[in-house]
Formats: structure tokens, sequence, C-alpha cells
């Protein structure tokens, strides 16, 4: 089951051109492309009438064509031209999806069109789009479960043995103050891991010579928003308070959308300050940073082909579960107000 009536993030800008993308969201197949205006459309990339992707077809104009039949179909999902055949019939159309574009996003609101609130968009991303800052960004089709990932990121004691060789070591998961507070539907974790060694990421672009207090600051958003500041300073020099030496610090802005039961698009999104003038040091850092979302990515489909041999074998917790956790209960709860919003209209 997923949440619907929440904004998801469909694609990045970039990835919607006047070339169909398909992609499957929240279980349903939908078909992004772009109007001659540069506006984005989405449409159920399903043919009404013999059931093949549209996203096999082509834009022409303000209407995509189907491979197969070359019926065509506007922004709106209705049927505009079947060759050799003047009338239309009325059930002729397919499924048209609200959309906004924004911070370099396309999101798709996935429930009851009539209930879409552009007011609503999530303004996640709209931090690593200031002036001074420098970004990337990557989209990766995982196949596990949208909540392995969710768990992921509101636990960042994994970082000590998934990510050994770059941003983490063993202080991250041994040496941590870690609190969880909850703000109404959204979950913050905050770790804190005070006067240890620099993992290498943070020496080799902090340039640190000596200790570091570091900070893992992670924000969940329902339905599956996340921003991190990952962080540090010189140890002892006042990085709770702000006031730390040497501070260096990067935030990622995460977009979890699932597509499946057993698979995600993930969009990861990495922004900062400039801290050298080499952007060679940056790519580097860049580099490393795709290699730990190649780590993570590793574990989750991991995770997911051994959930698929015993689906009802039980996870059981320990003390760094506290944040997903009540990210869990949270969507569970979204989930059965969802359901039991929907069974009160149908009444």
């Amino acid at each position: 089951m997923f949440l619907r009536n929440y904004w998801y993030v469909g694609a990045y800008s970039d990835e919607v051109t006047c070339e169909p993308l398909g992609r499957v969201l929240l279980g349903e197949p939908v078909v992004l492309y772009r109007t001659e205006a540069g506006a984005p459309v989405a449409l159920e990339d399903r043919c009404a009438h013999r059931l093949l992707p549209l996203s096999m077809g082509k834009v022409i104009g303000d209407a995509i064509q189907c491979h197969y039949h070359a019926l065509e179909f506007d922004g709106t999902g209705a049927c505009v031209r079947i060759p050799g055949q003047e009338r239309i019939p009325p059930q002729m159309k397919v499924k048209s999806y609200p959309v906004v574009e924004r911070d370099n996003c396309v999101f798709v609101w996935m429930g009851d069109a009539k209930d879409a609130d552009e007011s609503k968009v999530p303004e996640i991303f709209g931090k690593l789009c200031q002036d001074g800052w420098s970004a990337t960004k990557v989209h990766c089709h995982v196949e596990g479960n949208y909540q392995l990932v969710i768990d992921n990121l509101l636990d960042l004691s994994h970082l000590a043995t998934v990510h050994a060789s770059t941003v983490g070591s063993m202080h991250v998961a041994d040496m941590a103050n870690v609190e969880t507070e909850r703000d109404g539907d959204r979950v913050k974790v905050s770790r804190w891991t005070m006067d240890v060694p620099a993992a290498k990421t943070y020496q080799q672009f902090g340039n640190y010579e000596s200790n570091i207090d570091r900070w893992q600051i992670s924000e969940f958003f329902p339905p599956s928003y996340f921003r991190i500041n990952n962080g540090s300073a010189v140890a002892g020099t006042g990085a709770r308070e702000g006031t730390g030496e040497k501070p260096w610090d990067f935030w990622v802005c995460h977009g979890i959308t699932p597509s499946t039961q057993d698979s995600t698009h993930y969009f990861w999104h990495l922004g900062h300050r400039l801290w050298t003038d080499n952007m060679a040091d940056v790519e580097q850092f860049y580099e490393q940073c795709y290699g730990v979302v190649g780590e993570d990515i590793a574990v989750f489909e991991a995770q997911q082909k051994t959930i698929n041999l015993d689906p009802a074998a039980p996870m059981r917790e320990i003390g760094y579960d506290a944040g997903p956790l009540l990210a869990r209960q949270i969507i569970d709860r979204l989930l059965q107000e969802e359901a039991a919003q929907k069974s009160g209209k149908a009444a």
C-alpha cells in the first residue's frame, strides 16, 4: 500500500523532454513529456485502445502518439485523433495526472486529481538551489521497497560499516549521542559524535589535521522525503553552538518515490557551499558520494531478496531504531486515515 494524496518526484526536470519518459509510480504506469511550450505532462502510460505503453510512441505537438495504431492523446488524456476515423468515442481517453515543476523536479500528484494542492508541493530541494552553492544529483531505480530506504536514512549508524572507506568510521556507531524528535508527522534524528578522528572524506575535503566534532541531522517528511545535514568542525571549538572552527558541511535531499511494492525511484540531490576553487576536488568529492549511494543500494537490494524468500520473517529492533520506527508508525497511521477517507467517500 502507498500514500497517494501527496506530491511525488516523478523525474528531474532535465529528464523530461519532448521524448516520452515511461516510469512506474506507486504501481501505476506513467509517461512524462513536454509540450511545445515546455510544460510538463503526465499521463497514464497505457493506450486506451490496445494498452501498449504510450512511452513507446512519440510526441507530436502537444499530444503523444501511440506507436501501435497512431492514436493521439493530448495533455488532458483525451484522444484527439484516430487515423481513418472521424468519430472519437468518449471513453477513448487515458488518465491525466496533475504536475508541478519546481526546484529542478517534476512532481506528480498520485491521488484524486481534484484534491491536488500546489501549496503542498514539498520544498525539500529548494535549499540546494542557492547562489554560491554547488550541487549534483542522481536518479536510481532500486530493486527494494521504499521503506528500506527510509529506515536507512533515519539510522545513520550504518556509515560505520557500509561506508567505512569514505564517510564512515566505527565512531559514528560506538560514540554517537543520538536524539530523536517528533514534530507532528515529521521525524528528526540528530547524531553528534564528538572529538573523534575524521573519516576519510572529512579529512580529505575538510582538511582536518586533528580530531573533529561531527553532526548528522536527518529530517523525515511524509510521505517519503528527507533533508540531511552532514558536517564537522575542529573538536572542542563550539560545533553544537554553530561557532566551530573550520566548519565543513553538505546537505543531501532525498525524494523516495515507490515504484512497485519491491522497487523504488530514488532521487538523491546533494548541495553545499563551495569550499575550494579547485573543481577537480569537488568532482572527486562527488565521486565518493556516488559510491556511497551505490553501497546503500546494494544493501537495499540484498535485503529485498532476503525478504522475498520469507516475507513473514520479523525484523527485530535495537536502540538506534527509534527514528525508523516512528516513521513507520506515522506512515501506517496515514495509510489508515487515507483508507478511511476513501471508504467514507465511497459510502
